[in-house]
């Protein structure tokens, strides 16, 4: 059974720029703050060894004895038969904190002009975007918890309910992926990425917001059980430790699987069909087992997507991460004789997958495409289509410069 949400406040964090800008925002919007009523976290599914169980089989499964993915991307599906088609993979973004209401409008102008999926942006400009696009069918996805991933559960649900309400028809949720490697962070992986969150703001983060969500509430006497807990709430991973406590022995063996599924089982249940629900892992800062344990989860919360990156820490999509991760969604999603198809999603939907981060030329979404990616989250959605236009022997790869209807916010970030 549900519980009902209360704040939880931090004394030991410093707030980031994406959550000072969220704050601010639902303060002078009360209205959409509090528009779909009381916000509830779930009790959890399984106990946290249940979870390591299936997810261990999902692993064993999906990836070679040696735990790591063989696939390289070579395996190429059909992609897009029409610029129309090419069209509608994409989700022109802007995310830059500095975006103005003119970036804003020249994406939704470029959207539009285009026929693109969506456009992608920040809470703070989803009501804009809703009315620039009035009359058109490009849909506004809003991003949660961006881009750390760290806000605390209740952050997010907050974050998530006010997107919808300002009319959002799909949530881009940062997975709080430091947990799953919070218990690895002095190894390194067998693909050669460091388990350590490269964000230094990371660790303190995840670990102060995990001890606020440990402390009593007001009225209290003892503390919520597991870092996402509400007094009373039936939690199964009985910890009250911070998030990078290395003192219990089941803790440093297996990550609290159940939190993370808590929170997202909370957005999907605070935000249910039809809005779309993406969950961006993060793909640089895991290893492969790590990105099948998130692709687990977000099959059992009934997650829409799965997605690579946030574009703001570390390389962003990469064909092997693409690759597994359709994998991944195929396995959670179906039962066949040929793959033995795990039953965790349980109505059979499969999920699909997004790649973003480093999407900056045709070349690189027709890659991604090609081995099963069904969404794009790039903010060179526009020279895409240009580069599709051209015929093959023009090559000129000279882009044009920015006008109103070219909004390059690609380099070095989305």
């Amino acid at each position: 059974m549900p519980t009902a949400a209360e704040p939880t406040n931090s004394p030991n964090s410093s707030p980031t720029e994406s959550q000072v800008l969220i704050d601010d925002f639902l303060t002078s919007h009360p209205d959409l703050d509090k528009a779909l009523g009381e916000i509830e976290i779930m009790t959890d599914r399984y106990t946290n060894a249940e979870w390591a169980a299936q997810i261990a089989e999902s692993q064993r499964k999906i990836l070679n004895e040696k735990g790591t993915w063989e696939g390289k991307g070579d395996k190429k599906v059909e992609g897009p038969r029409s610029l129309k088609e090419l069209a509608q993979t994409v989700d022109h973004t802007v995310l830059k904190l500095d975006a103005t209401g003119a970036h804003i409008d020249a994406l939704c102008s470029e959207a539009r002009t285009e026929g693109f999926k969506s456009v992608c942006v920040r809470l703070n400009y989803v009501q804009r975007c809703i009315s620039n696009l009035k009359g058109s069918d490009v849909v506004v996805a809003c991003v949660v918890g961006f881009h750390e991933g760290t806000q605390d559960t209740y952050s997010k649900l907050r974050e998530a309910r006010a997107a919808v309400a300002a009319g959002a028809k799909e949530l881009d949720l940062v997975l709080n992926y430091s947990i799953l490697t919070q218990q690895l962070t002095s190894n390194k992986t067998t693909s050669g990425h460091s388990t350590k969150p490269s964000d230094s703001t990371v660790e303190s983060l995840t670990a102060s917001n995990t001890a606020a969500n440990s402390k009593p509430r007001e009225g209290a006497t003892t503390p919520a059980e597991g870092p996402y807990s509400l007094p009373g709430s039936v939690s199964a991973h009985k910890k009250t430790t911070s998030a990078l406590s290395q003192n219990d022995s089941e803790s440093s063996d297996i990550p609290d699987y159940s939190s993370i599924y808590r929170e997202l089982a909370s957005i999907r249940s605070l935000c249910p069909a039809p809005t779309i629900l993406k969950l961006i892992l993060e793909t640089s800062q895991l290893t492969p087992a790590q990105i099948v344990a998130a692709s687990h989860l977000a099959a059992a919360a009934n997650f829409d997507f799965i997605k690579t990156s946030t574009g703001f820490n570390g390389p962003g999509a990469s064909l092997p991460n693409v690759s597994l991760m359709v994998a991944c969604a195929e396995y959670l999603s179906t039962k066949t004789k040929e793959n033995k198809g795990s039953p965790i999603r349980g109505n059979g939907r499969k999920m699909h997958v997004k790649a973003s981060g480093g999407v900056r030329s045709l070349r690189d979404a027709v890659k991604m495409l090609e081995v099963g990616a069904s969404r794009l989250g790039t903010s060179s959605g526009l020279w895409i289509m240009q580069e599709a236009r051209k015929a093959p022997d023009e090559g000129d790869e000279t882009r044009p410069p920015p006008t109103r209807l070219y909004t390059d916010d690609s380099v070095g970030e989305y």
